[in-house]
């Protein structure tokens, strides 16, 4: 039996769509009501994995800044039943990278030994708010055991 090009073709484009057809549900989650102000939500949620919009913190110093971040980025992580272990991907952006390095074990501590989720750190002139040292941004996806 010889099949032409197009009809391979054809054949493979019904997989795609029955494949297709089974798309994940998109929930969204805002914590703040002015959230909806700003045009955002703090989590997307997309099958099994979660996107967790830039966490910035108020508070006066940089150390003090990233435990907060962390820990309300682990609030929300057990919100959806999993810990720091579940963070696969995040991008930091802050306004002081040297600053940033210096507090490196901080910033490990709030992950289990050893996992760490891939990272970018990225130097920017300003954040939201002038006081803002950093923002981070997270992906993290949920697995069933």
């Amino acid at each position: 039996m010889t099949l032409s090009l197009k009809s391979i073709l054809m054949t493979a484009g019904v997989l795609i769509l029955t494949a297709c057809s089974t798309a994940p549900t998109i929930e969204r989650k805002n914590y703040y009501a002015w959230e909806n102000d700003y045009g955002y939500s703090q989590v997307v949620k997309v099958g099994n994995t979660l996107y967790i919009s830039g966490i910035a913190s108020d508070k006066t110093s940089f150390a003090a800044q990233i435990e907060e971040i962390y820990q309300y980025a682990n609030k929300i992580l057990q919100d959806y039943g999993v810990d720091s272990d579940a963070i696969v991907k995040q991008v930091i952006y802050t306004t002081d990278i040297e600053a940033m390095k210096t507090h490196t074990e901080l910033r490990k501590s709030f992950f289990n030994k050893n996992k760490y989720p891939s990272a970018s750190i990225i130097q920017v002139s300003r954040l939201y708010e002038e006081g803002h040292f950093l923002e981070v941004e997270i992906v993290a996806v949920i697995v069933s055991e």
